[in-house]
């Protein structure tokens, strides 16, 4: 199997970024390796800093790995800043890039210097996972209709999008909606829990790209994802004196 290789901020509480992704690929048995963007500042109520990796480093980082490893696929969550997600897909070119464009923390703090850069390098990504803040974001619209959304990030180039419907206004249903490069549109629902971790956009996005690795199968790594999240969100402990953190 080919190893998948993260690149994500370090959250020292372990509640979200590099450190949950890589216990995600690690319970779907997917060798790893990781690239921190930015030290951040963070417990389970949220983020409140950053220092952004310095930029020599993050390249030299990734061009040693490059020379060392093949990776399957690539899972992209907190940039800080723009320009590391350009440095990122033109070393690992040709690798499917799963990338969760994360703009902002729980707690409303900016996470990324230019949040549309993810728009200039549309064609590049493989699937995008956005939540319907930063879908809308992406597309310059204030529609909170997911359907409405998937077709104008289709229109900006993006080949597979996961709109993840957390953010949706339903007390009982939460919807993700996935737009595959064939034009087919599937769905998911589960039921919606007291529960408000951290991390779930971060789980979910790593959840396919580790399923992705292993299937090949867009579609199936979306259930399959979608399964294995409402398990972790109905487990998650309560662990300091915010949110509660995923457990799986």
């Amino acid at each position: 199997m080919k190893p998948a290789l993260v690149i994500a901020g370090l959250d020292p509480s372990g509640g979200a970024g590099i450190l949950l992704d890589t216990r995600v690929f690690s319970f779907f048995k997917v060798p790893t390796s990781g690239v921190i963007t930015a030290n951040t500042v963070q417990n389970s109520c949220g983020a409140f800093g950053y220092e952004v990796t310095d930029g020599k480093l993050f390249a030299e980082q990734l061009l040693k790995l490059k020379e060392d490893f093949n990776f399957g696929v690539i899972k992209v969550g907190m940039l800080a800043k723009g320009e590391f997600l350009e440095l990122a897909l033109s070393t690992f070119e040709g690798v499917n890039a799963v990338v969760d464009p994360v703009m902002y923390s729980k707690n409303g703090k900016p996470l990324v210097d230019n949040p549309l850069v993810y728009r200039t390098l549309a064609e590049k990504i493989f699937l995008i996972t956005p939540n319907l803040e930063e879908a809308k974001i992406l597309t310059k619209t204030v529609t909170d209709d997911p359907l409405k959304l998937g077709r104008l990030l289709k229109g900006l180039g993006f080949k597979n999008i996961l709109i993840k419907g957390g953010h949706l206004q339903d007390p009982k249903k939460v919807r993700d909606y996935l737009f595959t490069e064939d034009g087919e549109i599937l769905t998911f629902e589960r039921e919606r829990v007291s529960k408000t971790p951290r991390g779930t956009g971060c789980l979910i996005s790593s959840a396919i790209a580790a399923l992705y690795l292993k299937t090949e199968d867009l579609k199936s790594a979306f259930f399959g994802a979608q399964e294995f999240v409402a398990q972790a969100v109905s487990k998650a402990l309560k662990l300091g004196k915010c949110y509660e953190i995923l457990t799986f």
